[in-house]
């Protein structure tokens, strides 16, 4: 479970690994640094997001994927 996050060039790179890659629907997450706000391995709360496309979101246990609010695009990998 988990993933990867590298820079290269100009993009930050994350690679899920394992099932996350089922769960999430995608195998890497490319991002253009410019667009990146933050980026934690903190734990952090586990707030509900109004849309989810795609993602797999089991409340308390796992949330993978794209979702969207009204902070915009954001990407989850997280298991509790």
């Amino acid at each position: 479970m988990g993933g990867t996050i590298r820079v290269e060039g100009t993009n930050l790179i994350f690679e899920l690994h394992g099932v996350d890659q089922i769960l999430a629907f995608q195998r890497f997450i490319t991002v253009p640094l410019s667009h990146v706000v933050s980026v934690s391995t903190d734990k952090v709360p586990w707030i509900e997001p109004l849309l989810r496309a795609p993602g797999t979101h089991i409340p308390g246990i796992v949330k993978d994927g794209t979702y969207f609010d009204s902070k915009g695009t954001l990407f989850f990998e997280m298991h509790q």
